[in-house]
This record gives structure tokens, sequence and C-alpha cells, in this order.
């Protein structure tokens, strides 16, 4: 399994070739005391994983005019810089139900961190959640009607999935620029990861 530099970056590669927009907005690597400050802010640790995430790129540079499905990292999602992410945790956390599986009943612990957003609700977050069996997962939230729940196992697993979407066409870019994807093909290559 390669190392979740190790996917983004052929994420990128396969991006480029594409000559889509997000690898130009791409924000450099955060230094480690600026994580050290967001671990502070929202009272939570970063596990490796998402140590090694935002030391490969700070999230990208979000602007109010470009259409959000030239900025995804996957279709309409950007990756939160840590500011961003701040700011996104501190609001969402407000929104209790927003967290809670009926079907399931559960919901998880609130040492949450967003990494993917799409603006209106949609979000994973990365479960720092120490000592508990779901630790280093990835919960869904969204508007869509399903309940919030874990669908990849950690952040290594999720990117692998990503590259390979792209690796394999699954993730493309349309005629117009935007980021799409053949979802039921990767929801078929995300099962079980």
């Amino acid at each position: 399994m390669n190392t979740i530099t190790e996917s983004f970056s052929a994420i990128l590669k396969k991006q480029k070739e594409l000559n889509y927009y997000f690898p130009s907005i791409l924000r450099p690597p955060a230094a480690p005391t600026d994580i050290t400050k967001t671990e502070d802010k929202l009272g939570l640790n970063f596990n490796d994983e998402l140590k090694e995430l935002y030391l490969f790129a700070d999230g990208t540079s979000i602007d109010n005019i470009t259409p959000c499905g030239k900025t995804g990292l996957i279709p309409i999602h950007n990756f939160l810089s840590l500011k961003d992410a701040i700011n996104y945790h501190e609001q969402s956390m407000k929104f209790d139900d927003s967290f809670y599986n009926w079907a399931k009943d559960f919901k998880p612990c609130k040492q949450l961190f967003p990494f993917l957003e799409d603006g209106a609700g949609n979000c994973y977050w990365v479960d720092l959640n120490e000592g508990t069996a779901k630790y280093g997962n990835i919960f869904w939230t969204n508007t869509f009607g399903a309940d919030p729940d874990y669908i990849y196992s950690s952040l290594t697993s999720m990117f692998g999935v990503i590259a390979d979407a792209y690796e394999t066409r699954i993730m493309f870019v349309d005629k117009d620029g935007y980021l799409d994807c053949d979802f039921d093909a990767f929801d078929e290559l995300s099962k079980g990861k």
C-alpha cells in the first residue's frame, strides 16, 4: 500500500495530465508548528496520517469566483487548509444531530477533524478519538439523507482509492473542465477500504 504522500503525488500527476485546476491552488506544506497550533485550538491530537497529509500540503487556496467543481480533490470536495478546517470544525460541532447515525443508533465522540468538504454540509472527517475502535477511520457527514457513517479505515486507504480512481479513469475531467466521477464504480472501488 502506498503512503498518503505517494498517493497524493500520483493524484496530482494525473490531474496535471488532465489539465485540471486543483494542482495550481494547492498550498505549500504546513509547518509542524501550524499543526501544533491547530491541535491546541481544537483540543485534539493529529495522528501520523493526518500529520503526513498536512506536511504534504496545507489544503488549497479557494477564491469566491472559481466553481467548486474545478477546485476539488474529488468532485466538489475542497481540501481544507488548517485555518479553514478550524473554522469548519467550530461551526459544524454546533450541529450535534448531523453526526448521529439513526439506523445504527450511534454518533462518534467530538474528536473529529474535517479535511474535505463541499460547502453544503458534506464532509470527510478523520476520527481522532484515541483509544476507540474507529480511531483513524474516515467519517462522512452528508446532506443527501444518508446516515453519517465511517467509510474508510484510514486516510492512507482513502487516498489510495482516490489515486486508483484517477489511474483507472473512474475520476475524470469533463469537456468543461469540471471534475467528475463514475460514482458507482468509485463506490465499488471503495468497498472494504
